[in-house]
C-alpha cells in the first residue's frame, strides 16, 4: 500500500464477523497489533453503539477498539471517554411516512432506544436481532416518536419480500424525508436523507484532524458503499458487486480471515518494514 493509513474502521456484519458471529483468531490478532503499529481502530456499522460497546468483549477487542460509528453515521462514539455524539436524526413523520409507503408488504421494524429495541411485533427475526445485540425486546406501536426524531429504523422481512420491498425502494426514493439501503438478506436501514457511514467518519476525521487517504475501510453490503467509495476502501470476497466495483483494495471473505489478511499483508507488514 502506499497510503498511510492512521485509522481503520469495519462493519460488522458481513465483513469484521464470520457467519458463525465470531471474530476470527486471526482477525483478533491482527487488529491488536493495529495499536502496536500506532493505528487507531473503529467500527462503523447500522448497529446501536449501546449493544457494540458490550459485544466488543465477546468478540475479544474492547481493549483494541477507539471509536464506534453507529447508526450508519448517525452518533459516533469514543470508547475512552465514553462520549456519545448523535448527528442526522430520522424524524418520526418520516418514520409513519415509510410506513405507509410500504403498507403494501410484509415487514417488521425495529427502533433502538438506548438498552432496548423497540418492534412492531415479535417474530423469529426480530427476537434474533435482539438477542444478538444483547438487548430487550419490547413491542410498540411507535407512537411515542411521532412527534420527536429517531436514529434509525430497521426494516426486517423474509428475504424474497425484502427483495421486493429494496426494489420498491430503489425505485420510488425520489424526495422522501428518509433513505433505505439493505444491509443483510432481511434487513433493510431506513435513515436520515443526508446521512450515510461516510458522512459519520468525515465528522470523526475532522475531530481528529485526518485525512480521507488516512483512513481504510472494510465493508461488504450497500450501506457500506459511500464509505469504501469515499476513503481506502476494502471489499470483502462477499461483497455486494456495487461495493466491490468502487472499493481500492478486495480481499478474502468473512469466513476466510478478510480483514485479518489484508492487514497482516498490506499494511501491518508495511509497517514492520519502515522499522
Amino acid at each position: 500500500m502506499k497510503e498511510t493509513i492512521r485509522l481503520v474502521l469495519a462493519d460488522i456484519d458481513g465483513t469484521l464477523l464470520s457467519d458463525q458471529g465470531q471474530v476470527t483468531p486471526l482477525t483478533r490478532t491482527a487488529i491488536h497489533e493495529l495499536h502496536d503499529a500506532g493505528i487507531m481502530f473503529g467500527i462503523s456499522t447500522g448497529r446501536t453503539p449501546y449493544a457494540v460497546r458490550r459485544l466488543l468483549h465477546d468478540w475479544g477487542i474492547a481493549d483494541a477498539t477507539d471509536y464506534i460509528i453507529g447508526f450508519n453515521g448517525g452518533s459516533i462514539y469514543d470508547v475512552h471517554t465514553q462520549k456519545m455524539t448523535s448527528y442526522f436524526e430520522l424524524s418520526g413523520k418520516a418514520v409513519f411516512e415509510m410506513f405507509d409507503d410500504l403498507k403494501d408488504f410484509d415487514f417488521n421494524a425495529c427502533i433502538y432506544d438506548g438498552e432496548t429495541i423497540h418492534a412492531l411485533r415479535r417474530d423469529a427475526i426480530m427476537e434474533r436481532t435482539a438477542e444478538m445485540n444483547k438487548l430487550e425486546l419490547i413491542i410498540d406501536d411507535f407512537e411515542a416518536y411521532r412527534n420527536g426524531a429517531v436514529n434509525k429504523v430497521l426494516v426486517t422481512a423474509e428475504k424474497e419480500e425484502m427483495d421486493r420491498i429494496v426494489q420498491y425502494c430503489d425505485a420510488h426514493s425520489q424526495g422522501k424525508p428518509y433513505k433505505a439501503k439493505r444491509s443483510g438478506d432481511v434487513r433493510l436501514e431506513v435513515i436520515h436523507p443526508d446521512l450515510s457511514k461516510s458522512k459519520g467518519i468525515a465528522l470523526l476525521c475532522r475531530e481528529l484532524r485526518l485525512q480521507a487517504e488516512e483512513v481504510l475501510t472494510f465493508g461488504d453490503m450497500m450501506n457500506d458503499f459511500e464509505m469504501i467509495r469515499d476513503y481506502v476502501g476494502v471489499a470483502m470476497g462477499n461483497a455486494d458487486p456495487r461495493v466491490t466495483a468502487v472499493s481500492k483494495y478486495q480481499t478474502a471473505s468473512n469466513n476466510e480471515d478478510g480483514i485479518g489478511v489484508f492487514l497482516r499483508e498490506h499494511l501491518l507488514k508495511q509497517k514492520e518494514g519502515r522499522k
